[in-house]
């Protein structure tokens, strides 16, 4: 079977898991509430329970072995001791069933368990397992509930899809009492055969669906990612991701500085970035952010209206709403001058406005409403707290949010209801004011940033709406390179200048060997050469602005005496001897390292020996336009020191961009062969001078 047939076979098979006819369950008295769980959310087709020492299990009559059921079932729900799981998956496949949910543990989550989990994969063969080690799957949307705990209870009007790699995630947003319209609720476990991505293009082609959040523990295949987030993009369904296990890449990385500048969460956010995907810090974030793109209309920019009851929540909402990225513009003088005919005179126009002297008056609120919501406005927030039941009468509340929601519907404009407190506001009153058109959020912080995340969704969407398919697509990249192998900065320097980069004219020298510097231009450095030497000013292994041979070749013989003493463990025999940049503008970092499961992420910085002091950098991933590295070069903070800051003189900016592509380049077309390289600085020369790369590390695979 050929790629794209194995793939829409996958896919076939998935979407029967997800909406299935028949199941099976296959385990003991665990399993119990699986199945009563899966009755009581209402699964219309016949249940089967294979066990070979009952005679019964949650009142449905056992069978003893897989193929003494009486017909194939189109989902297996798998929960065995480990040593028994590979022998079912293997029956399970060789009878046709459709696809597997593999609740049982001790594989590649657990020392020891990656081979029981690849002979898992073999046994499989053409069937897709989700998990092993996976909570279970949900299709609320169609009554299709197969997990091992209670994830909550939906109805069949979902339009929410959440994918996760943990089950304490999808239990916490499935099970809060927050007006989340779940559909699909899905477990990814360890990502044996079925990743975040296979589900996320099985469901994006149910129409039920507008959102999507993932909550990643890894990244497994980023090629197939990109496929998927594409079709959303084009579909124009958004996608909220969360990551977590974010890790010190530094640790393990070689000796450049770009691990430590662009660690695992860097290219990860550069990935969901790439992809369109709106990244938020928390799951209530995401759970908030979800319903204010499946209750609301599109928000498409960020000047927003904010109306509060209260002066502290005025000062502190304003706080959030600003440092998030909302507008929060006065409004005009003739909006102005309606809103103050109805407000006291000691209260006065402005945003936030503060209504909490008219707030118990429909008619005037309404009033006031419609005039501060007539400016040119994207979105309107109305932020206020209800009382807690038994506390004050909410009319005055429930007066207040139905009057801003009209005003809100008159002028099309989105709206979101923001309560300070996550809890105080009831189901009945979140009902009403979605069938108001008003968002209800819980929570200042969270709800705040999820207007802001709808607005920045929009504008994700608007930015990958531009681009061409090949933008957003990625490369396969296959993991674990072994083997690598360090170069020594001539080496490295000698395969950039091979693919067009500038480097200096160079020597390499041995201290008990005369060469002739006849051909450099002086002032000169002298650098030891050594795969092991990372950092060469620390350990004095650097001399700078040499002015003459005999200069030289002294700073030649010293270095070679004190490194014996300094660094015994290197071994250092080479010498490079090159001629200094005299005439540099400004300073740039420039590293590419392949990430597992993503691919190669380009990392650009301000350079030199303060990069991880300054950590100025923008992450991007390869393959990459030349309009996106340029913009990536100008997102830098100190760019305008290149830009003729202060009448300083420009520096070539041009050139600096088509080295990056070249380097870029130079990292694509070695394939799996490349691993890691950096050049620290690239020394950026006046405009229509080009740039120079003075130093560079880099890691091959043999």
């Amino acid at each position: 079977m050929d790629n794209i047939s194995a793939r829409e076979n996958r896919q076939a098979r998935l979407k029967r898991m997800l909406a299935p006819t028949s199941a099976v369950f296959i385990g003991g008295a665990s399993m119990i509430p699986a199945v009563d769980n899966c009755r009581a959310r209402g699964f219309q087709g016949p249940i089967y329970v294979v066990n070979p020492r009952r005679s019964e299990l949650a009142g449905i009559p056992c069978v003893p072995n897989i193929a003494s059921l009486p017909e194939v079932p189109e989902v297996a729900f798998i929960a065995v001791p480990r040593e028994n799981v590979v022998g079912v998956v293997g029956e399970l496949s060789a009878i046709g069933v459709a696809g597997a949910i593999c609740n049982s543990a001790g594989f590649s989550e657990m020392r020891g368990g990656e081979q029981a989990q690849r002979d898992l994969v073999a046994a499989a063969g053409e069937m897709p397992v989700i998990g092993p080690n996976c909570p279970g799957v949900a299709n609320f949307a169609d009554r299709s509930v197969f997990m091992m705990d209670f994830f909550g209870e939906h109805d069949q009007n979902g339009s929410v899809a959440l994918i996760s790699n943990g089950g304490s995630y999808l239990s916490d947003l499935g099970s809060s009492d927050r007006s989340l319209p779940v559909a699909y609720s899905v477990g990814l476990g360890n990502q044996a055969m079925i990743t975040a991505a296979d589900v996320l293009d099985v469901v994006l082609d149910d129409e039920r669906i507008r959102a999507v959040n993932i909550y990643f523990e890894s990244i497994r295949n980023s090629a197939a990612l990109s496929a998927a987030a594409l079709k959303a993009a084009r579909k124009g369904i958004p996608v909220i991701a969360i990551k977590g296990g974010r890790t010190t890449a530094g640790q393990r990385a070689t000796q450049s500085h770009t691990a430590s500048l662009a660690g695992d969460d860097t290219v990860a956010s550069a990935l969901f970035k790439r992809l369109g995907f709106v990244q938020v810090s928390t799951h209530t974030e995401a759970l908030e952010t979800l319903k204010m793109l499946v209750h609301a209309p599109k928000v498409k920019g960020r000047r927003t209206a904010y109306a509060t009851s209260s002066g502290t929540y005025a000062v502190l909402g304003s706080d959030i709403a600003e440092a998030n990225g909302l507008d929060l513009q006065p409004p005009s003088a003739e909006a102005a001058a309606e809103i103050e005919k109805h407000l006291p005179p000691f209260v006065h126009a402005a945003n936030p406005l503060d209504i909490v002297s008219s707030a118990d008056d429909g008619k005037k609120t309404l009033d006031i409403y419609r005039a501060f919501l007539s400016g040119n406005l994207d979105v309107a927030v109305n932020v206020m707290c209800y009382p807690p039941e038994g506390g004050w009468d909410p009319t005055t509340w429930d007066t207040n949010t139905t009057m801003f929601a009209q005003a809100a519907r008159e002028r099309g404009l989105p709206a979101a209801f923001v309560n300070t407190m996550p809890e105080m506001i009831s189901r009945s009153v979140r009902e009403r004011m979605i069938a108001e058109g008003l968002v209800p959020l819980q929570g200042l912080e969270d709800g705040l940033r999820a207007v802001s995340n709808a607005i920045r969704s929009s504008e994700l969407a608007e930015i990958v709406a531009r681009k061409s398919d090949e933008e957003i697509l990625l490369p396969l990249y296959s993991a674990n390179v072994t083997n690598p192998i360090a170069l020594d900065e001539a080496s490295a320097k000698a395969e950039l200048a091979n693919v067009g980069i500038s480097v200096p004219r160079s020597v390499v020298v041995k201290p008990d060997q005369a060469t002739s510097f006849e051909d450099l231009t002086f002032p000169v450095v002298v650098k030891a050469l050594s795969a092991d030497l990372s950092h060469k000013s620390e350990l004095g292994a650097v001399a700078l602005s040499l002015g003459t041979s005999d200069e030289a070749w002294r700073a030649v013989c010293s270095m070679a005496e004190n490194l014996k003493k300094t660094a015994p463990e290197i071994a250092v025999s080479d010498f490079l001897v090159e001629e200094m940049v005299k005439d540099g503008v400004g300073e740039l970092l420039v590293g590419i390292r392949r990430v597992d499961g993503i691919g190669l992420a380009l990392t650009i910085g301000i350079g030199g020996t303060q990069a991880e002091l300054l950590r100025d950098t923008a992450t991007i991933l390869l393959p990459a336009s030349r309009d996106t590295i340029a913009e990536a070069l100008r997102s830098l903070k100190l760019y305008q020191m290149l830009d003729g800051w202060r009448g300083r003189r420009k520096g070539d900016v041009e050139a600096a961009v088509d080295t990056i592509q070249k380097f870029s380049q130079f990292a694509i077309s070695n394939g799996e062969r490349f691993v890691e390289a950096e050049i620290n600085p690239v020394i950026v020369r006046p405009q229509g001078k080009g740039v120079v790369a003075v130093d560079a590390v880099m890691r091959l695979a043999r």
